[in-house]
């Protein structure tokens, strides 16, 4: 492994606490691969006291570069910014609201050289809002072969823990406003490029689930919008930006308060009914999933993408 090769980090903040984006900061700063820069995006330019704490970082350590956007422009833009301002090799993403392991930036640039992958992400440690930890992902290791299969099924990733080359970005163009879905079309282009992604055999991030996340609110949009890139993927359309923006807006109508809260409740139920089969508890589970199929059509596709996705693990 080269220890020359830079890593850029690039991250978005807008509303988070403070002790969260100290602990989020000091976990990349305090990486055992030192040659880095982190790129952070001050998306809510109103915030004077996470400016005047960013401003301080940025002092303190000159590996970080600092830019205030002018007005909230969403994560999407902020981020493509970031890249603009990338010099590294490679390039790592992180959320201001979670903490990498020490060894984070390490193990996943050893991995992907060891691997010849061009992108790699993986598995993360559950927090709550107070930084206990939840639960734990599984730290199996899936090929790229593999990578490709399930993502024809669903978004595999979490986009907090990728570490790619930054050739990736530069060919993809960075980013496309897909709403609460971003990282799916990131990954779906990539793997219609050619790229090669692994998920490598262990964890490396703790990621903070979040009451009042955007991916909640919208549940049921961010929802729809994956299916509706999945499909264009599959129709090699995913490159047709007048298709897209038709879909998104079909999501968005469909996708009424009222219809987001009762996907809500019903993801919650179906999740409840999924935790009682693993639970061996199977006939209490399939009857809460045949009750929950009743309530709510989307759960229905969710059952069968499940169903599909544990199948395709195991071919």
């Amino acid at each position: 492994m080269n220890n020359n090769d830079l890593v850029s980090v690039i991250m978005s903040t807008y509303n988070e606490e403070l002790k969260w984006i100290e602990e989020s900061i000091n976990s990349i700063l305090n990486q055992s691969y030192s040659n880095i820069e982190l790129i952070i995006i001050l998306d809510n330019p109103q915030n004077v006291k996470l400016k005047h704490l960013l401003r301080d970082y940025a002092k303190s350590d000159n590996r970080i570069c600092l830019i205030v956007n002018n007005e909230n422009i969403g994560l999407v833009k902020s981020l493509n910014i970031a890249l603009k301002h990338c010099k590294g090799k490679y390039i790592a993403r992180m959320d201001a609201d979670d903490i990498s392991s020490i060894g984070r930036l390490n193990s996943q640039k050893e991995y992907l050289e060891n691997n010849n992958l061009d992108f790699v992400y993986s598995g993360v440690t559950f927090m709550n809002e107070e930084g206990l930890n939840l639960f734990e992902t599984n730290k199996y290791k899936i090929e790229p072969n593999r990578v490709k299969k399930l993502l024809k099924i669903t978004n595999i990733s979490y986009h907090p823990t990728w570490f790619l080359k930054k050739e990736i970005y530069e060919t993809l163009n960075g980013y496309r406003e897909i709403f609460y879905c971003e990282d799916y079309d990131f990954s779906l282009r990539c793997i219609s490029k050619g790229f090669r992604i692994g998920k490598m055999d262990q964890n490396v991030l703790r990621y903070r689930v979040r009451k009042n996340s955007i991916s909640r609110s919208y549940s049921l949009e961010q929802y729809l919008n994956s299916r509706g890139i999945l499909k264009l993927y599959k129709q090699r359309k995913l490159e047709d930006i007048m298709l897209i923006n038709k879909m998104m807006d079909k999501s968005k109508n469909e996708a009424s308060k009222k219809e987001n809260e009762k996907y809500i409740n019903a993801d919650r139920k179906f999740n409840g009914a999924i935790t009682l089969l693993k639970n061996q508890l199977i006939l209490k589970g399939i009857i809460e999933v045949i009750k929950v199929l009743f309530t709510n059509r989307y759960i229905g596709y969710k059952l069968i993408d499940l169903l599909k996705y544990k199948i395709k693990s195991y071919i």
